[in-house]
């Protein structure tokens, strides 16, 4: 049997992995699965057993938190309003922590930049999908309302994952050069014109975020960060033009319904947490008390199940330990790649200290870190940005240019 069969597996899963996790929940799973599988392979066939495995789980800096994280969310499922309901979400939480662990294991020096490659054609092909639902929901508008563009999951969700790629967008093709580098600017213009189309306010705010982040650290970005700027704002423009909602959106904020229930959402949640505050009403059980704290229907629905915001979410679902252990794993996410930007200094880490950053202001106004697809491709921007398989003191595959 050939001995590198493990290792081609392996890859093979972080290829269909980046290509697929913005496309499909089924297909990243089966990716995650394949991995996993990847990596039992390689361990029982190394002649170093699990130690070598151990040996790379103890380097990954997201082991300690995810930890942390599990326990905290069984915890709070013991004392849940709806125990069966919390516990029955586990598996959820299970799958999304073996992504994290099965992507830093798959990401190596040799894979990375060709993993990322593909990652940027499904995220292309995902926003030529939000162009089409929006294009194609503008051509039957009477001009009163419109379909935002939504690719496989919600709008808003889909604003903030094509927010996160564009960012990676921006960095591969300032990096790139010759033939290579008139691909990749094709990608971020599908990239782009599909996060326009989400017309999502909150993953504006975050872009926007990330995009300063990388025109502070990267010279050669600064043109394209500042044309990216200008289309987004022209886009909004024209949308506001053609549609009367999209007007009222941006010209009356205290008539905006969106702001309003958000703003009434939040302080539901603080009253939750008040009356839960150790271990909240339990995981995914909100929606048991929601209609008695928030007296009024959010999208038709009594019984919602969050309240718009990743840090009050977790404070009133899982109390004062919930909000600990979600604060330590996103700080575990920052930190590994703020300390691999500061040693490597390529597109690759740049990517992760700029997009996670964005990430943390979008969370202000949404909670869909707690979905599956949203969680993989954080956890796929942690791997490919940190410190996975790179040789000790070496730059990353593409140099991303000097910092400002």
């Amino acid at each position: 049997m050939d001995k590198a069969l493990p290792d081609r597996t392996l890859r093979a899963g972080l290829y269909f992995f980046a290509a697929a996790c913005l496309l499909s929940i089924t297909l990243s799973e089966a990716a995650i699965l394949l991995m996993a599988a990847a990596v039992v392979w390689k361990t029982f066939a190394s002649p170093e057993g699990f130690r070598r495995t151990a040996s790379e789980l103890n380097q990954n800096p997201l082991v300690f938190p995810l930890t942390v994280y599990l326990v905290s969310y069984v915890f709070s499922s013991i004392f849940s309003l709806d125990p069966h309901l919390s516990f029955s979400r586990l598996n959820t939480e299970l799958m999304k922590v073996l992504a994290a662990l099965t992507l830093f294991h798959a990401v190596s020096n040799g894979s990375r930049q060709k993993a990322v490659r593909w990652f940027l054609a499904g995220a292309a092909a995902a926003g030529l999908m939000g162009v089409w639902q929006l294009t194609s929901s503008l051509l039957r508008s009477s001009g009163t309302s419109l379909v935002r563009a939504y690719g496989a999951m919600h709008a808003v969700s889909y604003g903030e994952v094509m927010a996160l790629a564009a960012v990676m967008a921006v960095l591969a093709a300032t990096a790139a050069r010759g033939r290579a580098r008139g691909l990749l600017q094709a990608l971020l213009a599908c990239i782009f014109a599909g996060f326009c189309a989400s017309l999502s306010r909150g993953p504006a705010l975050g872009l926007i975020l990330s995009l300063g982040v990388v025109f502070a650290l990267i010279r050669e970005a600064r043109k394209t960060v500042l044309v990216l700027f200008s289309v987004l704002l022209l886009a909004f423009a024209a949308t506001a033009v053609q549609n009367k909602a999209s007007r009222e959106r941006v010209t009356d904020i205290k008539k905006d319904y969106t702001v309003n229930v958000r703003f009434s959402m939040w302080h539901s949640g603080l009253r939750i947490f008040r009356d839960y505050p150790l271990t909240g009403t339990g995981p995914y059980a909100l929606r048991r008390v929601f209609n008695y704290y928030h007296h009024q229907p959010v999208d038709n629905k009594i019984d919602f199940q969050d309240v718009h915001d990743l840090y009050l979410q977790h404070l009133a679902e899982s109390g004062l330990p919930g909000l600990f252990a979600l604060l330590l794993l996103l700080y575990a996410l920052l930190r590994s790649s703020a300390k691999s930007f500061l040693e490597y200094r390529d597109v690759y880490s740049a990517w992760g200290l700029a997009a996670l950053a964005g990430f943390l202001v979008m969370m202000i106004t949404d909670s869909s870190f707690d979905l599956p697809l949203t969680a993989f491709l954080v956890y796929f921007i942690a791997a490919v940005s940190g410190k996975a398989g790179r040789p000790g003191g070496a730059g990353g595959d593409a140099p991303a240019g000097p910092s400002a």
